[in-house]
């Protein structure tokens, strides 16, 4: 897709979100596709592990065909994952091949503990754009205790062992970021403070080309505890007049805050994803955003609606998401230089 082309998409899809539009010429131009609803780990903080076990399953290769077809032609960039565990699927390589193949980029997170020789080479040849691995603690007894079922020492291993095939296939593809999650109240001995820092250096020395801390993600749409009620300025969601969310079983939701599938808007396996995207529950979606946002007590709480606005669109994340939109985060995040930041 030119960069023209997505000039235009982007714009016609500003002029309608800043218009208030609930039926759109637009069409979604990022997709999250829930390739695995299951996962290897309990967790502390996720609550994958209280998913119901009809609400676990993995996404099958023809489904996931199916939706690309529909969506090549708008889509630009996808993520492979949403509430479980993507290497738990066996298909992940050819979906990364599949859609590669239609120019579209790829990326997905894991917690990196099933990450195997032949699963690294297997992604490796397939090529996503980027992998980003959650390593919380940077220390075995504080990993283990929050990342339930998981060995520190084997995610590090695999990890390295990710970054040695990149090396020798002589691939700047994936992108590697590894992630950790900065607790409420964490307050670490400075003697933990000085591992985790040498691990950190390590990591880097070794090729990971971004290392991110994050708060405390609040999951399901429920806004932190400690935020100021003052900061609640409600700017309306933007994800409705861009995205969609793709359940393993085809069921759509609109927004990957949407956890527990609350706001189910339709069933990519029975239907046309352009009927979805601007049928009933979608336009009714973007009608209540707009009118009434206390009938859905999901939004109304989401923190991500307390945003500043430029030019009537969220400033927050702006200029990274119009780069990473038009020429891809590992070439934004290359031309920062990488290395660590906060989130």
């Amino acid at each position: 897709m030119n960069l023209a082309l997505k000039a235009w998409r982007m714009a016609r899809i500003a002029r309608e979100y800043r218009a208030g539009r609930v039926r759109l010429d637009s069409r979604p131009i990022r997709l999250w596709f829930d390739t695995c609803s299951a996962c290897n780990l309990r967790c502390v903080m996720c609550p994958n592990k209280d998913l119901p076990p009809a609400e676990k399953g993995m996404m099958s290769l023809d489904l996931f065909r199916r939706v690309i077809d529909q969506a090549h032609p708008h889509v630009s960039d996808i993520y492979l994952h949403h509430r479980g565990e993507p290497l738990l699927n066996r298909h992940l390589p050819d979906m990364i091949r599949y859609a590669r193949a239609r120019g579209i980029r790829c990326r997905f997170h894991t917690n990196g503990a099933l990450l195997t020789e032949d699963r690294a080479r297997d992604l490796i040849a397939a090529s996503p754009e980027l992998v980003s691995f959650s390593i919380d603690g940077f220390e075995k007894d504080t990993y283990e205790r929050i990342r339930v079922g998981a060995d520190f020492d084997q995610t590090i291993v695999n990890v390295r062992r990710l970054l040695r095939l990149r090396r020798e296939a002589r691939q700047s593809l994936p992108y590697v970021v590894v992630e950790r999650i900065r607790f409420r109240g964490e307050t670490p001995a400075p003697e933990a403070r000085e591992r985790a820092e040498r691990l950190r250096r390590d990591l880097l020395r070794d090729g990971v080309n971004e290392i991110v801390e994050k708060e405390e993600y609040v999951w399901a749409g429920d806004a932190p505890p400690d935020a100021p009620a003052a900061a609640r300025t409600f700017t309306q969601c933007t994800f409705p007049w861009y995205a969609m969310v793709i359940g393993w079983n085809g069921v759509v939701t609109p927004c990957p805050q949407d956890f527990w599938g609350r706001l189910p808007m339709g069933d990519a396996s029975r239907q046309p994803l352009a009927d979805i995207w601007n049928g009933p529950a979608y336009q009714d979606l973007r009608r209540r955003l707009l009118h009434d946002l206390d009938s859905l007590p999901l939004c109304r709480r989401c923190d991500r609606l307390c945003r500043k606005t430029v030019t009537g669109l969220p400033a927050q994340y702006l200029v990274p998401f119009l780069v990473d939109h038009f020429v891809g985060y590992n070439k934004l995040r290359t031309w920062l230089g990488g290395g660590e930041r906060n989130s």
